[in-house]
């Protein structure tokens, strides 16, 4: 990754959530991605669920993060993944297109995915 990448990050919502909820949940994840040192982490208003996507949830919040040189796009991942794990939610993490999800999978297989997803994405590592 070269400069400023913008990725964007879909958060699922759990079976119960109310926008409230969401709302917090998604506050708690940009004060996480913030204390990386990422350029920005904009909320994304009004985010629709993507055609296709599969299994995200009943709600859905998204939030813009700029990615610039200050931090790598596998420390934002590794922050990404810490969180979904401690909120017990999904997330999907798209750039240039391409989305990865993070879900309950084994720490290893996840591990895999993500080296396959930042291996598209030379120098992001």
């Amino acid at each position: 990754m070269t400069g400023s990448e913008e990725v964007t990050v879909r958060v699922a919502g759990v079976l119960g959530d109310d926008d409230e909820e969401l709302t917090v949940a998604t506050a708690w994840l940009r004060d996480e991605l913030l204390a990386l040192d990422v350029d920005d982490v904009e909320p994304l208003a009004g985010e629709a669920m993507p055609d296709g996507a599969k299994g995200l949830g009943v709600a859905l919040a998204a939030v813009l993060v700029k990615v610039g040189s200050g931090v790598s796009l596998r420390a934002v991942l590794d922050a990404l993944l810490r969180w979904a794990r401690a909120s017990r939610r999904d997330l999907e993490v798209t750039l240039d297109g391409d989305t990865l999800r993070l879900t309950g999978v084994s720490a290893e297989q996840q591990d895999k995915i993500i080296d396959a997803w930042l291996a598209r994405h030379a120098g992001g590592a």
